[in-house]
């Protein structure tokens, strides 16, 4: 699987079985958020692009695990954004990080 330029994989995409033909689905790596790594919930981040009519509808792919159960979920470009401003704005609500707090 890897990353030559081509015009029909975006240069974030890693090749892999998903990637087989006509309306492919592209996904990059997944980024752990795990803090300390033994959250009950694991949450990861990626990218995802759908080759589907003339504008490809891109965003995040959020994938929640717990244990074996795994929940992957495409969250539109539109909503991520909106998601990335928002949780901003509501985690600032929850008061300072305890890495600011020890500065």
């Amino acid at each position: 699987m890897t990353n030559l330029p081509s015009p029909d994989h975006p240069p974030w995409c890693l090749r892999g079985p998903d990637c087989a033909g006509p309306g492919d689905l592209h996904l990059s790596r997944l980024v752990g958020t795990a803090v300390r790594g033994d959250e009950v919930i694991q949450a990861r981040l990626g990218l995802w692009r759908m080759d589907v009519g003339p504008t490809s509808p891109t965003g995040l792919l959020l994938e929640l695990s717990a244990g074996e159960y795994v929940e992957r979920w495409p969250v539109g470009l539109a909503q991520s954004r909106a998601l990335a401003h928002l949780s901003g704005d509501l985690i600032r609500r929850l008061g300072p990080s305890p890495a600011s707090l020890a500065a």
